[in-house]
């Protein structure tokens, strides 16, 4: 199982449809994925799944309880039959102090237990694991970007934006988590600035940005709003396709991990 987060400090970048529109995508390829929506706001979980979890079946339960509490007993199924999610509930906001007060073998022993399905006497064999990351960087945080095996990091083009790339960037080397690359989100081709933009960050960090961008769409947002994937929404016209692009772009660049 590959465990790739989407990650970026500042919210609004499109890290929730990215991660939803992907493990669809994967999903239409055979893929079992595991979604696992590590923001309180519950936004991945809300789309996928008909019910949300209580408080005793949160990710946060994960993290402050025992090693015995494992994920399988936090695991849902998805409207996907491909798709599994594990969700963190609102408590998670605040959870970062009691987890930070446990030792740190605890702690350890905890995000060991995320690779859980990677154990021989587990039925479930995901080939995927998508976490959606919030954008507050706190120990909860940091310590889940740290089990990943690599980080995708959208963004919006804009000069305050580009140069924030450097502190994710930072924080990132800090986990001592690998980054795969960033995506350009909501990429508006009919504009002179995005498209000059682009050109200087790609310039910028070359091979660390991902040939695909995401582009600024209706189609996007209102499948969103549907609650539907891009695909499913328009499947056949380019904003949607563009999520398929992004895949394949993924998991050739994991190939390796």
């Amino acid at each position: 199982m590959k465990m790739i987060a989407c990650y970026n400090n500042k919210g609004g970048v499109g890290k929730s449809t990215i991660v939803l529109n992907v493990a669809h995508s994967l999903a239409k390829q055979g893929k079992r994925v595991l979604v696992m929506d590590c923001d309180g706001q519950q936004n991945a979980a809300r789309f996928l799944c008909d019910t949300l979890p209580d408080a005793d079946h949160g990710l946060e339960r994960l993290l402050l309880a025992s090693p015995t509490f494992t994920p399988t007993a936090i695991q849902m199924k998805s409207r996907y039959d491909m798709i599994d999610v594990i969700a963190a509930t609102p408590a998670i906001n605040d959870a970062a102090a009691k987890y930070s007060a446990q030792s740190e073998r605890l702690r350890k022993e905890q995000l060991e237990s995320l690779r859980e399905w990677e154990k021989p006497w587990v039925a479930v064999d995901y080939d995927f694991c998508l976490l959606d990351m919030p954008p507050a960087l706190n120990c909860i945080t940091e310590a889940l970007l740290s089990v990943t095996d690599g980080v995708i990091v959208p963004i919006e083009l804009g000069s305050f934006a580009i140069q924030g790339v450097t502190r994710v960037t930072e924080a990132l080397n800090r986990c001592g988590a690998n980054l795969l690359g960033c995506i350009v989100s909501k990429f508006d081709r009919k504009n002179s600035a995005d498209v000059e933009l682009l050109k200087q960050f790609r310039a910028q960090i070359g091979n660390k940005l991902f040939d695909t961008v995401i582009p600024q769409s209706k189609i996007i947002k209102n499948s969103i709003s549907y609650r539907m994937t891009a695909d499913e929404y328009m499947g056949w016209l380019e904003p949607a396709k563009a999520f398929d692009n992004l895949t394949s772009e993924l998991i050739s660049e994991t190939e390796g991990l």
